[in-house]
């Protein structure tokens, strides 16, 4: 890969071009051996040296040539690379972008130069998971090849980084042609050329990933063995070299070979920037090793070192990422979770500790980027920074059109073009924000800080569920974290497999009445309590109240309706449902200081032309928004009401924090492949109608104005500090798309983004009459001054005895469905 920006060359050659010499323009020496200063210490690896270096050339150049000068864009570029190699991805876009306008602009940059700027920018990308950014930038340097005429090593360079890519998108046999088209690029190349390591480098790589793995340990020898002659024992690239062979003999069953060149690589990226994610890496793999070979106690050194490695590359990249970003970064860098828990379930006996560790990497990894959003938000709001704020009104102004766009058919460039503008303008936010990573340093959550906010008879429960490595990879367990108030240490519980799991829901699906599939022979599986509860129960020493945050598919259990065959949970422990048992630690956010609510409901959905509705009339939902306005009128609360064509989706989204938001209506989240219209997003598959929701849903142009439907990602921009609860009194409001640590993409997730500490919510359809009786249960016992949580379980139960009453049997589709999420 080319990494040292233009070539010095090259910046010698814009100065001719412009007519100017260096010894006919005072400075232009300077900036010239600046430059070439810089690059000779990115080539000895010595990354800080090299930002100090470049930055100083481009403060002479800006001086001394002005704005849109080439020699400006090579020092640019120079800055830029040296904060990639670095590992300051947060610095490096400004200035590589910059580069690219000028070369854009400018008459004295050549097609070569201008690739390799684009060049630099796809690899930034590529270490930002941004793949189509990355892809997009390598082509444009690629469709400079013809202008450059003779084959050039750049365009090998380009190459060779797209392969890479492709690589990452398991476009394995597209890596491989790409990559020999990279070798014909270069016949004038020898074997000794650094260039020629790339690409041997890359071939390995993918006989590496066909299992070929001594077919990959020769060609990664050769790679390795030109850059130690090309940059010496001690370069950061020959550490890339050293690990990747080492990593090869590990898969190819040589652990012994593997260790001492793993350990040579992590004593040279020893002495670059803590938070590097090349050093990150070797410390994940080397635990890994360790685990693999039988010494815990190397191996938890490892993880741990690796996770505060971690911690602080995210505390960096959130601060400049928009959330799919960091939702992607995630992706790539998030295996070390799972790895690490899978280390701990097979040696926590020998390792006690490593549970204690496990459950404060439980306490990061859940809900990660939801909390980073959510304190965005909280952050612009608080601050006023009119910037900001005007920045905030541009993401909310896209996203309504691109939801009003997706929903009414409409796709292709005018989608992707607003979901672009939309993640730059999340990003620009992000920049001006340092709410995450000032946050994480203070407030990071620790399990002794849960402990001590647990009450003698509290117990706290994290569920984890998991995705095994290899040996087992595409296997899954599940674990539960259990701690109370006197443990020293938290307890981990094995729960099984994904079999087990799945056997599990299967049995709570069948006893709530939501499936009609005969049950299993009685031996032949264990139900939901009995798998899922009842190995907690020694752990718990009978905690009579027990915070419980569920993962992964567990999110969408409704617990009410949990029984093991002879009494309900709900009748045998007092359940409070988190997203992450982090937020018993947190600082509590105070309410909204007056008793405001606002009621939604009786909502006017319109008739659209064809007849075909898609949203039928709720007129229960009347008498259910007039029987609360009662109550909380009676309780002396300052109620407004939404009703008919009032409750639109503009006045919801003027509401500014009420200390309750009630929305009585249709709730839905239209799986993928379901429904009329085919969406990615699970934040625009899910949503709430409103007023005229049948009358702007078909198809047709769309612009900025409402359509009558509010989607899960216009809600999470809703103004909700303060608000203590929000009720969503409709179907199916508690389901949307599982991301594995993250929760349920959907509504649940918006309105916690949007500020609100507690969530009501439905797991299936319910019919409006239990639906009004259970609110109206509900908000009365609430309102004369019991726990909102126990007010919830206390008219469940009372609405359970109704339902028996009146059908002679229980029926829990009737009255469990609605969960409550939050302290």
């Amino acid at each position: 890969m080319h990494r040292w920006g233009i070539r010095t060359l090259s910046f010698a050659m814009a100065l001719a071009l412009a007519g100017l010499a260096c010894a006919q323009q005072p400075g232009l020496q300077e900036i010239y051996a600046l430059n070439r200063q810089a690059v000779g210490l990115l080539e000895q690896g010595r990354y800080e040296q090299a930002i100090a270096t470049a930055r100083q050339a481009v403060q002479q150049a800006e001086r001394t040539l002005g704005p849109d000068h080439p020699g400006l864009a090579a020092a640019l570029t120079n800055l830029g690379q040296a904060y990639l190699a670095g590992g300051q991805y947060s610095e490096a876009e400004a200035p590589m972008r910059r580069a690219i306008e000028i070369g854009q602009s400018s008459w004295g940059m050549g097609p070569a130069d201008l690739g390799a700027l684009y060049n630099n920018l796809g690899t930034l990308y590529a270490k930002l998971g941004r793949l189509r950014d990355a892809e997009a930038s390598y082509r444009r340097a690629l469709g400079l090849e013809d202008r450059i005429g003779t084959p050039h090593l750049f365009v090998a360079t380009w190459l060779n980084n797209l392969a890479v890519l492709y690589i990452r998108e398991q476009r394995y046999q597209d890596a491989w042609t790409l990559a020999e088209k990279s070798l014909v690029l270069m016949p004038e190349r020898t074997s000794a050329d650094p260039a020629v390591a790339e690409t041997f480098s890359l071939m390995g790589s993918l006989r590496e990933r066909e299992g070929q793995y001594a077919d990959a340990r020769k060609l990664l020898q050769w790679a390795l063995d030109i850059r130690i002659r090309a940059y010496g024992e001690q370069h950061p690239v020959t550490a890339t070299s050293l690990h990747n062979l080492g990593m090869v003999l590990e898969k190819g069953g040589e652990p012994a070979q593997a260790e001492p060149l793993l350990l040579r690589a992590l004593a040279i990226r020893e002495r670059l920037p803590a938070d590097h994610p090349e050093l990150g890496q070797s410390l994940v793999d080397l635990a890994l090793h360790y685990q693999a070979v039988g010494k815990p106690q190397q191996a938890q050194a490892y993880f741990e070192r690796a996770f505060v490695n971690l911690r602080a590359r995210l505390q960096q990249y959130f601060g400049f990422m928009s959330e799919d970003d960091r939702l992607r970064l995630l992706d790539d860098v998030g295996y070390a979770f799972p790895a690490y828990f899978a280390f701990v379930l097979k040696n926590a006996p020998q390792q006690p500790g490593a549970v204690g560790t496990m459950y404060d990497l439980v306490l990061l990894r859940k809900g990660m980027v939801a909390i980073s959003i959510r304190a965005l938000q909280e952050d612009i709001a608080r601050e006023g920074d009119a910037q900001a704020l005007e920045l905030a009104r541009q993401l909310r102004e896209r996203r309504t059109l691109m939801s009003n766009l997706q929903r009414r058919g409409i796709t292709g460039e005018a989608i992707e073009r607003l979901a672009s503008e939309s993640a730059d303008l999340e990003r620009q936010l992000a920049r001006r924000s340092a709410s995450f990573a000032s946050r994480q340093q203070a407030t990071q959550s620790r399990w002794q800080a849960v402990r001590d906010a647990l009450g003698p008879g509290d117990a706290a429960v994290e569920y984890v569920v998991f995705d095994l490595p290899a040996p087992r990879a595409g296997s899954r367990s599940v674990v539960a974290l259990v701690l109370r108030r006197a443990d020293t240490l938290p307890r981990l519980v094995e729960l099984g497999d994904g079999q087990v799991l799945s056997a599990a829901l299967q049995d709570y699906r069948r006893r709530a009445g939501l499936d009609r599939q005969p049950p299993p022979p009685a031996a032949s599986t264990r139900g939901f309590a009995e798998a899922m509860w009842k190995p907690l129960l020694p752990a718990l020493g009978g905690a009579r109240r027990v915070y419980l945050a569920a993962d992964d598919v567990l999110n969408q259990v409704a617990w009410a309706a949990v029984s093991d065959g002879d009494a309900l949970l709900i009748e045998q422990v007092e359940l409070r449902l988190l997203s992450s048992t982090r937020e018993l630690a947190a600082p509590r956010q105070p309410d909204a200081a007056a008793r405001t609510a606002v009621l939604a409901g009786n909502i006017d959905f319109g008739s659209s032309k064809d007849g075909r509705d898609a949203f039928s009339p709720l007129p229960g939902t009347r008498d259910e928004v007039a029987a609360l306005a009662r109550l909380l009128g009676d309780a002396s609360w300052q109620v407004t009401t939404l009703e008919g064509a009032h409750a639109s989706e503009r006045r919801l989204k003027a509401v500014r924090h009420p200390r309750v938001l009630h929305v009585a209506s249709h709730g839905f989240f239209e799986r993928r492949g379901t429904g009329t219209i085919a969406l990615e997003d699970p934040m625009l598959r899910s949503g709430l109608a409103l007023a005229g929701a049948n009358t702007h849903g078909g198809p047709g142009e769309a612009g900025a104005d409402e359509d009558g439907v509010l989607t899960a990602l216009e809600a999470s921009a809703l103004d909700l500090r303060g608000t203590e609860l929000v009720v969503l009194s409709a179907c199916e409001t508690g389901l949307g798309q599982i991301y594995q640590g993250e929760g349920v993409f959907g509504l649940r997730r918006a309105f916690e983004q949007a500020g609100a500490q507690s969530v009501m919510m439905s797991m299936w359809k319910v019919p409006d009459e239990q639906t009004r009786s259970l609110m109206t249960l509900f908000y009365g016992k609430w309102l004369a001054g019991v726990d909102k949580h126990q007010a919830l379980r206390d008219a469940q139960l009372e609405l359970r005895r109704q339902v028996i009453r009146d059908w002679g049997r229980d029926r829990p589709q009737l009255w469990a469905a609605f969960i409550l999420l939050g302290p």
